[in-house]
């Protein structure tokens, strides 16, 4: 872990584990998001103090991640991260993270973090503000669009695509919370129950982007729904918008970008007549 007086930015090493790859024998999405995750968890160990990754009281939650999954990543070769504070305000702060691999850029992440208690919102505490803004970046970072893909859930009956989930014990973080990586997981889960019903015709599909927005961390036992279904379709991508309901409340959404690729040269390809129509019968 490194972090100068002069440079903000911390930095640590992360190694992709076995278990972290996929049927196509690279890091799975979820997985790469978890290692986001890692970076900034070192980064708030680093900051706040060694006790910092867990509370009984004030606890530091994401509000909304946007992860870029710029190239695949592979197993066997150690990835350096990159973390920076990019904004603070008295109620929630943005993170800043970058991987690389053998000196590729393999993903970025933007992610607003917030602070709750007892379930509900607070201010950060005192020493929490000051710590993080003294870490503040001087670099600016550009700002999200707003995640307009939360007015689809109004309209959830209508999603095309639904399944239940049975939570697990794994699902639990070190806070007796729904963990934010099970959420990420459960948002995956949303998407593979429809795609696994789609036609590729020999071609590849890829997840692109994922943003997320956490509404609850709330945990049980009950079923969870997943919801999902089509937002935007283009030449050779298209959306999934899916959320997860524990006891009929959304607890997160999230909007998906999916590539199809060519198997042949990994690049783009337009999508086959077939799942295009398939698409057009679950748009929201």
């Amino acid at each position: 872990m490194t972090t100068t007086a002069d440079n903000t930015d911390f930095s640590c090493t992360l190694s992709p584990r076995f278990t972290d790859l996929d049927n196509w024998r690279h890091v799975n999405n979820s997985r790469l998001y978890q290692l986001h995750q890692e970076a900034r968890m070192r980064l708030q160990l680093d900051c706040l103090g060694k006790n910092s990754w867990y509370s009984d009281d004030v606890r530091l939650r994401p509000l909304r991640s946007n992860t870029q999954f710029r190239q695949e990543t592979f197993y066997g070769e150690d990835i350096q991260a990159t973390v920076r504070v990019v904004s603070v305000a008295r109620d929630q702060f943005r993170l800043l993270s970058t991987l690389y691999q053998n000196g590729r850029l393999v993903g970025t992440q933007d992610v607003t973090m917030g602070a709750t208690a007892q379930g509900h919102r607070v201010d950060l505490p005192d020493a929490t503000f000051e710590q993080l803004a003294a870490r503040l970046s001087v670099e600016p970072a550009p700002e999200l669009d707003e995640p307009s893909y939360l007015d689809h859930l109004h309209h959830i009956h209508n999603f095309p695509v639904h399944q239940q989930l049975t939570p697990r014990f794994a699902d639990v973080d070190a806070d007796s919370q729904r963990s934010e990586a099970a959420l990420a997981r459960y948002m995956e889960q949303a998407r593979f129950g429809g795609i696994r019903q789609l036609d590729f015709d020999g071609l590849r599909v890829m997840v692109a982007a994922v943003d997320i927005s956490f509404t609850d961390y709330h945990m049980s036992w009950t079923p969870v729904e997943l919801a999902s279904g089509i937002s935007h379709i283009g030449n050779s991508s298209f959306r999934f918008t899916g959320c997860a309901l524990h006891k009929g409340e959304i607890q997160v959404a999230a909007s998906s970008v999916m590539v199809v690729i060519d198997p042949d040269t990994g690049r783009p390809a337009p999508l086959p007549r077939g799942l295009r129509e398939q698409l057009e019968g679950w748009l929201i």
